[in-house]
């Protein structure tokens, strides 16, 4: 199939067919027109079946008449005798009594017993002649023979019309069939009143459809199998048929009522009907023979079996009643009518015509099969007659019953064996290349190999079922592979653009859409129905289908015509959906084996290379989990710290007040106590006179024991003021712990600020070495005098330590430090003492912990450190082994955040 150059990809919208609520609205829009037609019919339908039933029982002449007195060509198998003479005669006497019209003969039929001999006087043209026949009962036989053929036939016409014109509204063949059945219909169902007195205007109607229904069958004719256009004066081509008939429906309804009447246009009118079968014949078969498209020649192989069996009748019928004969009823013409109408429907209504081969073929296996059995018992029959002179009806019905019993028993394998023998006759090359796909379809089980797949797929495409060409189009990620076959045998691989994957998507949801005409249809007037409708025809695509693995759809299986010029069949599109299938699958299996191929190709280097980037990544991630571990211990100290300077606030806050009463007021008591003393004594250097009062004040100073008193009470007032200081100190570092920093910052010596914190220890180093390492340090910009204070508990914390210990020796460092830039310094305090112990490490900071006796330390000395280094940005750790001693080590940063807290 050529495949021409597509340097320019087209990007298309998805090919996506419109909803379903879209599609139903635009047929609701065009199902008004069948729906009223259903209306009429069935009210027209019904009326005339249930007039047709006062028939019944009902005492005739033994032949129909018709409003004028015309005996019509409508009449039972057995009835009447000698038809040819007056089918379409007119009746003008009834024993000798002079008629114009059916009332009256049916009047004086039922006037008499049945079975009388009645003499009727016959005109036909010029000639009048007498014939007598006896009177007879309607029976169910006659009924069925006459009535029921036209309403069965009427019933089934206009069915087929009815649900062609819901089915498919949106298209002209189906409008047009739809007119032609309701035509068809109602015309023999309004020969019922055509035969009953009393319905003139019903009469007319069915005359006007009986010349409208050639004229249906011309238009039919111009709109089936191909919808033609006709536009301007083409338009009465479709107009020119029904002029003539409503001419002739004049000539007729006028030669109706004349006296005597003239039946020439009612002649004329069944040529005419005759001819417009014939002519959709004619006109059906030459589009088959002049069209290329296959489904166009489905249609024509839907239509013309049908009715080559359908006409045969209806054209002796017709043909029989115009010329001279007129001896065949035409009713039994419409017996095998019924076949045609349901092939044209058939091929207009079904949404595709894959499966006329089958149901062509099976037709055939049982017309093959009734001739052989008809035949055979035909034989058996005559077979026993000429061997047995004798045979009665007895006889005949038992060798019918015994010749039933072995056709039962027999009918099986004879229909195998004619349909082996039909499938050997017409369908060899297709059994071939069915054989050849099916072997096909086995080696691809064991192909692995992309290529070898494709190529094997569409060498057997191409060479099996005689194609023009074929193509499998692949999709992988936005690429597609195109690998195709022409006819002449040349093969190549080419890139295509993105339209195929839209259209494999479409096909994906659209089951059993296979030409691009079903395509088309699906996806609606849109765009990309155009353009994917253009890109199919560019490449000579008959048929297409969607190669899918789990509903996904993988490429694109194109398909050219058959070189024999034959259409696609059932079988055939059923042969390739399995192909298809198979070969997705098959592509599946090999893209897997050279994926794993390649896996396993890369698999070791890959591995080494995952197990180095592992190795690096585990070192990196230990690093960093040493990092968050040493992190989120000090954001843990962090807001242990923020939570306890709340609260230590808040204690400092309400004990402040009462301290600083308690420290004032005992200094103000011992001052009153001096004095209240001095008065006391001057009291007692004056004498008293009364020996009485003497004597009871000496015992109760004895009592009281005034002088101990006297004695000890100012040392419970000092006593007393030591300790309101120590609650004072303790409430002023609790606040100096709690408080925010708002201090001046100011560029600060840290190495003199230590030096000046030594000065002031003064006594507490004697006996001390005390090492001082300072190396070129940058001044920073902090607040001094707390830093002056954390230099202060720091080295009191040391001393502390080294109290009592052979050799104390403090270290102290100051050296710069470059942390990334940023600058800055570290300094470190180091003691000889006891060391802190391990388990008391995590707790150094929290305020009042302390390892100190109770009443030498308060435990807020550390906090407050760790407050004022946080407050300038820095960082505190401290470092002790048992017995060596402990090193404070801290790092302060140039320039410290002044929106820190000191409690922080």
């Amino acid at each position: 199939m050529p495949v021409p150059s597509n340097p320019t990809p087209h990007r298309l919208a998805p090919a996506v067919a419109p909803s379903a609520t879209l599609r139903w609205r635009h047929r609701m829009r065009g199902r008004g027109v069948p729906f009223l037609a259903f209306l009429i019919a069935s009210v027209v339908f019904v009326y005339a079946s249930v007039r047709s039933l006062d028939w019944f029982a009902a005492p005739f002449p033994g032949f129909l008449l018709m409003d004028n007195g015309v005996v019509p060509t409508v009449s039972g198998f057995d009835w009447p005798p000698e038809r040819s003479d007056i089918f379409h005669s007119q009746v003008i006497a009834v024993d000798g009594q002079p008629v114009g019209s059916s009332a009256p003969v049916y009047a004086y039929v039922a006037a008499r017993p049945v079975g009388t001999a009645i003499t009727y006087t016959f005109r036909s043209g010029d000639r009048a002649f007498e014939r007598t026949f006896p009177s007879r009962p309607f029976t169910v036989s006659d009924y069925l023979q006459t009535y029921g053929i036209l309403l069965l036939f009427g019933g089934i016409c206009l069915g087929f019309g009815l649900v062609v014109g819901f089915l498919r509204p949106e298209r002209t063949q189906a409008r047009v069939y739809l007119l032609q059945g309701v035509i068809a219909g109602l015309y023999p169902v309004m020969a019922v009143f055509l035969h009953r007195p009393g319905f003139p205007g019903l009469t007319k109607v069915y005359f006007l459809l009986e010349c409208l229904f050639p004229a249906a069958w011309i238009h039919l004719a111009l709109v089936f199998p191909v919808e033609r256009r006709f536009h301007g004066v083409r338009q009465l081509w479709v107009a020119l048929p029904y002029a003539v008939s409503a001419a002739l429906a004049g000539l007729v309804l006028r030669g109706f009522y004349l006296d005597p009447p003239d039946l020439r246009a009612l002649h004329l009118t069944y040529l005419y009907i005759a001819g417009s079968i014939l002519f959709f014949i004619a006109a059906t078969s030459a589009t088959y023979w002049q069209s290329r498209d296959p489904a166009t020649r489905l249609r024509v192989k839907a239509v013309v079996p049908g009715l080559i069996v359908a006409i045969t009748l209806p054209l002796v019928a017709f043909l029989n009643n115009a010329l001279a004969g007129r001896s065949f009823p035409v009713q039994f013409g419409l017996v095998v009518t019924p076949i045609g109408y349901a092939s044209i429907a058939y091929a207009i209504a079904k949404h595709d015509l894959f499966d006329i081969d089958r149901v062509v073929r099976q037709s055939f296996v049982y017309a093959v099969l009734t001739v052989v059995i008809i035949g055979a018992y035909g034989v058996t029959l005559a077979v026993a007659q000429a061997l047995l002179p004798s045979v009665t009806d007895r006889h005949e019905a038992l060798l019918g019953m015994g010749f039933a019993l072995a056709v039962a028993f027999a009918l099986d394998p004879l229909r195998r064996g004619v349909q082996r023998a039909v499938d050997r006759a017409f369908y060899r090359t297709r059994l071939s290349y069915r054989d050849t796909i099916g072997e096909l379809s086995a080696l691809m089980t064991t192909l692995l190999d992309l290529r070898e797949i494709v190529g094997q797929v569409i060498r057997v495409l191409v060479e099996a079922m005689h194609l023009d060409g074929a193509a499998v189009l692949l999709f992988d990620g936005d690429e597609v592979t195109t690998r195709s076959r022409n006819g002449d045998g040349q093969l190549r691989d080419r890139d295509t653009d993105r339209t195929a994957a839209r259209l494999a998507t479409f096909l994906a949801t659209s089951p059993g859409t296979v030409t691009p005409a079903q395509i088309a249809a699906g996806l609606g007037a849109e765009a990309a129905g155009s353009q994917i409708g253009e890109w199919l025809q560019a490449r000579g695509a008959s048929l297409v289908l969607p190669l899918l693995v789990r509903k996904r759809p993988i490429g694109l299986l194109l398909l050219g015509a058959k070189r024999s010029g034959q259409p696609f069949g059932s079988d055939d599109v059923a042969l390739l959906h399995t192909l298809a299938n198979q070969t997705a699958i098959a592509v599946e299996n090999a893209r897997s084996y050279a994926a794993l191929e390649d896996l396993t190709r890369h698999l070791d280097a890959k591995v080494q290379q995952r197990t180095a980037e592992l190795h690096v990544s585990n070192d990196a991630l230990q690093h960093a989990y040493d990092e968050l571990k040493q992190t989120q211990a000090q954001l843990v100290q962090s807001e242990k710290m923020a939570s306890l300077g709340q609260l230590v606030a808040g204690v400092a806050h309400e004990l402040n007040n009462p301290a600083s009463f308690v420290h004032g007021g005992l200094a103000n008591l011992a001052e009153f106590l001096d004095r209240l003393v001095e008065v006391l004594r001057a009291y007692e250097r004056v004498p008293i006179a009364d020996t009485e009062a003497a004597r009871a004040i000496a015992a109760l100073r004895a009592e009281a024991r005034l002088d101990y008193v006297l004695h000890e009470t100012p040392e419970l007032l000092r006593i007393c003021a030591e300790g309101s200081a120590r609650i004072k100190k303790i409430v002023d570092d609790l606040r100096v712990f709690a408080r925010a920093d708002r201090g001046e910052r100011a560029v600060t010596d840290i190495a003199e600020g230590i030096d000046s914190t030594l000065n002031l220890l003064g006594d507490r180093l004697r006996g001390v070495v005390v090492e001082r390492n300072y190396g070129s340090v940058p001044r920073i910009e902090a607040q001094g005098g707390l830093l002056n204070q954390v230099w202060m508990n720091l080295l009191v914390n040391a001393l502390d330590a080294m109290d009592g210990r052979p050799n104390p020796t403090l270290r102290i460092s100051v050296q710069p430090r470059d942390n990334a830039g940023e600058g800055g310094i570290e300094v470190r305090i180091a003691d000889t003492g006891a060391g802190i112990p391990p388990q008391d490490m995590p707790k150094i900071f929290e305020p009042f912990f302390t390892t100190k006796p109770i009443g030498r330390g308060t435990g807020l000395g550390l906090s407050i450190v760790y407050g004022a280094i946080k407050s300038h940005g820095g960082t505190i750790s401290a470092d002790s082994a048992a017995g060596v001693g402990t090193t404070i080590t801290i790092r302060l940063p140039a320039t410290a955040p002044h929106h820190a807290a000191a409690g922080a």
